[in-house]
């Protein structure tokens, strides 16, 4: 029951340090003078905690293989927390992130502002982590070739990047040789007695962090301000051209506030963006701050005067209109329609010839 109530996550942070660390002892060679001429040859470098079952098939099921040299192997001495570099462990840094605007025909990245994005990090614990590096070398010439390019790196320190996510702020790191045993005879080495090891052991403050929680940010579409009654329009710090602009404040007034201040007009299977003045406005306006419009895309209709009241919202999908920028084609989803409306008016009364009390018998007949 406990595993039911924990989300499994695994980011392979340990993994990303020693494929780093490793990455630091892949490049060494070694001089080789043979009969053709001066060769160079690479030092292999791996992890070295290999099982059984892989050391027998390098082996090939026989104890009289030679293990070749010159070879490096990288394992993980030990893991300790650090409790002197422990902060405050309830702290969470909130970061905003703005993309920038992707083309999906393209697929490529736009100079415009895309999706927004708030990422709230939590503190990450700190661990000590110390890595044991085996020089395993055949001859002395080659030990100390091996050692020399790796000395010269280490003043006392070398710095690594664990990731390349710029939101991560553990993803620097540093790696610290401690310690130098020149030669090794205690390690396993088979029947030859001729491969010397000599052991480097390094230290890695590092940091395992906790997910980071991200929510995408929307584009505020609509304002709604409340203004309450009071005795005089200057004790909202307004002066009286607001109360001519949007009319008596009465005991709760609603102002709603929208994009460039532009409205809908639906005529059929018709919307017209429109402004303030009632010419057309090209719908990019609008949707250039949301993303293109889609097949998902819907348009959503309040028919009450009361901006909380989305039960009464008639909605329908849209689509872009080729002929006109302004325009977007409206599929009405009929099963929002509202239900208590009258039948569509199919005649024209004239009330100077029908009206109750003229001696016919229906007006409505007629």
């Amino acid at each position: 029951m406990a595993g039911k109530n924990l989300d499994y996550w695994y980011d392979e942070q340990i993994k990303r340090y020693l494929i780093q660390i490793i990455r630091i002892f892949s490049n060494f060679q070694t001089r080789e003078y043979t009969k053709d001429g001066v060769r160079y040859n690479r030092v292999p470098a791996r992890y070295g905690d290999m099982n059984r079952m892989v050391a027998a098939i390098m082996r090939k099921g026989s104890e009289n293989i030679i293990n070749s040299a010159p070879f490096i192997s990288v394992t993980i001495q030990s893991l300790q927390p650090a409790r002197d570099r422990t902060h405050e462990p309830f702290l969470v840094d909130t970061t905003q992130v703005a993309e920038r605007e992707f083309d999906q025909e393209t697929q490529t990245y736009q100079n415009d502002q895309g999706n927004l994005y708030t990422t709230q990090r939590y503190m990450p614990v700190p661990y000590n982590l110390t890595i044991q590096m085996d020089l395993w070398s055949n001859n002395t010439d080659t030990k100390l070739q091996v050692l020399e390019q790796i000395f010269v790196l280490f003043n006392p320190s070398i710095q690594l990047q664990s990731n390349s996510n710029p939101l991560d702020w553990t993803s620097v790191f540093e790696v610290e040789l401690t310690d130098i045993a020149w030669s090794n005879r205690s390690v396993p080495v088979g029947t030859d007695e001729s491969i010397d090891i000599a052991t480097l052991t390094f230290t890695c403050p590092i940091w395992i962090s906790p997910p980071a929680k991200i929510k995408k940010q929307s584009i505020i579409q609509r304002i709604i301000a409340n203004i309450h009654s009071v005795s005089s329009i200057s004790d909202l710090g307004y002066d009286e051209d607001y109360a001519d602009f949007f009319g008596d404040i009465e005991d709760t007034a609603e102002v709603v506030v929208t994009p460039g201040m532009y409205s809908v007009r639906v005529s059929g299977a018709s919307a017209v963006l429109i402004n303030e003045q009632g010419v057309p406005v090209p719908w990019t306006d609008i949707t250039e701050m949301q993303g293109d419009v889609r097949t998902t895309s819907l348009l959503k209709l309040n028919t009450s005067n009361d901006s909380n009241n989305f039960l009464g919202e008639v909605c329908g999908t849209v689509s872009v209109d080729a002929t006109t920028s302004s325009n977007l084609i409206f599929n009405l989803d009929t099963d929002t329609l509202p239900t208590d409306t009258i039948n569509d008016v199919d005649k024209i009364i004239d009330p100077r010839e029908n009206y109750p009390g003229d001696g016919t018998r229906s007006a409505a007949s007629n």
